[in-house]
């Protein structure tokens, strides 16, 4: 996803290598940032069921 996302900004944007090793970090960070938060409410969810 990650990856992704920098080749694309880097292709649609023109970013600097640089920028788009920014854009990878920030990207992959946000992924396993909105993941982590998923896997939560999901636990969450499960646990007010029982």
């Amino acid at each position: 996803m990650a990856l992704i996302c920098a080749v694309a900004g880097a292709l649609a944007f023109g970013l600097s290598l640089w920028g788009a090793v920014l854009l990878y970090s920030l990207s992959g960070t946000a992924a396993t940032l909105f993941v982590a938060w998923r896997r939560y409410r999901c636990i969450e969810f499960h646990e007010m069921r029982n």
